[in-house]
């Protein structure tokens, strides 16, 4: 009976050992190992607020921590414990010399004048955002006696319309490419890879909506325990009194970025300053395995046909005002099917308007080179693997930098195409150090190529990527 008994409480206690083991670690995958790790490390990718939601949500005046500016470059700005009372930021510092030495005018601003054609923006004033010591915030009485704690990662987008003038934010490239893109650079750039927990607008909601819905499709399907917070949200906040204290909160301003970035004024793109951050080569991992997880769900391979053969991917755009001519179009489609043929590459010729959203992006998350007419379809390459290789048909002659620029912080193999040859970084600018002129024929439907020397620049770019593989989940 006492042997029975040992044997017994033995089982137990091995399978008690197991389901521990089970429940608190995870087997993850990295470049060819497979390491152990602890079930919690896994709450660094998930938004804050699942971890722990009511933790230290009301916060007393004794207990205030002060604000750190931890990246950013000129109109992309990411902040730990950043105060918001009566609809004005309040950066609570003792040291104002560890912010960035643009200040304010870097961080937000202030509205154009409707009367200025030319719709300048000033640096934002004391109603929007202010700079104090936490004596000058005690004395003004500026913060109350406790502060709301808005817990987890926020993404703020400051701008709004103003009269006529967009806030660009109804537009795949400018909202995603830039304005999220920028924001979610310099939380990785902090060393930081948590999904944000609420992204907040101040604009009307008519205006951040696009047409083709893919911002609001992003926001539901990438990010769906992402909080949205419209403008009237922001309205109720400021109108309440109370004091909310955001523990981690980056914000993106347009105008702040063209008023004093760097590259920004050479460029005419907010996110041109974007490149000069230090980010891990994995930053966009996070967000790129949640549309891989929603692929998978829906029944999408994200792999090859057959093992060795590069995926190739024509965003074609022949339905659109801007556009190859027809002869063109068709000697490009031959040259590419003929390379399919041969077994050199998977070729997909996609018009990406006629497809499912979720096929899109299962499409080039699989696509090892892409190649298309300047245009938004060319933003897909976010998603592609690091090191994939984007060709951009430019009108000869012409050039703009906005796919370059994405091309650049995605770590791909970036070329510009003029009918027949690359366009190479050192003809990019003028002497004065301004981008070259986009060209009479960019908006028109006069695009040029040589079929057979872009299968040529295929077969290269393919030859040296046979064995690249789509990474594994880390769970």
């Amino acid at each position: 009976m006492p042997i029975a008994i040992n044997r017994l409480t033995a089982f137990l206690l091995a399978g008690l050992c197991i389901t521990v083991f089970l429940t608190h670690t995870v087997v993850q995958q990295t470049t060819g190992q497979s390491t152990i790790q602890h079930i919690s490390k896994l709450s660094k990718f998930l938004p804050s607020k699942t971890v722990n939601r009511w933790a230290d949500l009301y916060v007393s005046e004794d207990d205030f921590p002060e604000t750190t500016h931890m990246s950013g470059v000129a109109g992309f700005n990411y902040f730990h414990n950043l105060y918001s009372a009566n609809g004005t930021f309040l950066i609570v510092t003792s040291n104002p010399e560890s912010l960035p030495s643009y200040g304010i005018s870097g961080i937000l601003s202030a509205l154009s004048d409707p009367l200025d054609k030319y719709h300048n923006h000033a640096p934002a004033g004391e109603d929007r955002i202010m700079i104090v010591s936490p004596q000058e915030a005690k004395e003004r009485m500026l913060l109350g006696k406790a502060a709301i704690r808005k817990s987890g990662v926020s993404l703020m987008f400051a701008d709004v319309k103003e009269g006529t003038l967009s806030s660009f934010l109804n537009h795949y490239y400018h909202f995603i490419g830039e304005m999220f893109l920028g924001l979610w650079r310099v939380v990785t750039a902090a060393g930081e890879i948590e999904l944000p927990s609420r992204l907040i607008y101040r604009a009307e909601s008519a205006d951040w909506r696009d047409r083709a819905g893919i911002t609001t499709w992003f926001q539901q399907a990438v990010l769906p325990e992402a909080e949205i917070e419209e403008a009237t949200i922001y309205e109720d906040r400021k109108k309440s009194g109370v004091t909310f204290l955001f523990d981690k909160i980056a914000i993106a301003d347009r105008w702040a970025a063209h008023r004093i970035g760097q590259e920004v004024k050479y460029w005419n793109k907010a996110n041109a300053d974007l490149p000069l951050l230090d980010v891990p080569l994995t930053w966009m991992d996070p967000l790129r395995d949640q549309i891989k997880r929603l692929a998978l769900a829906e029944g999408c391979d994200v792999k090859r046909k057959r093992s060795k053969v590069p995926v190739v991917t024509y965003i074609n755009r022949q339905l659109t005002s801007r556009r190859l001519i027809d002869e063109d179009d068709q000697e490009l489609i031959e040259e590419m099917e003929k390379l399919d043929d041969e077994g050199v590459i998977e070729f997909h010729n996609a018009f990406m308007e006629k497809l499912p959203r979720v096929d899109q992006f299962c499409l080039v998350m699989k696509t090892d080179v892409m190649f298309g007419v300047h245009g938004n379809g060319l933003s897909h390459q976010l998603w592609m693997k690091p090191k994939s290789a984007v060709m951009e048909i430019m009108p000869v002659n012409g050039f703009a930098r906005d796919y370059a620029i994405l091309g650049e912080m995605m770590n791909h193999e970036y070329y510009a195409i003029h009918y027949n040859e690359t366009f190479p970084p050192e003809k990019w600018r003028k002497e004065n150090g301004y981008g070259v002129d986009q060209g009479p024929d960019f908006h028109s439907p006069r695009y040029t190529i040589d079929g057979k020397w872009m299968a040529g620049m295929v077969r290269e770019l393919v030859s040296i990527r046979i064995n690249a593989i789509e990474p594994p989940l880390p769970w």
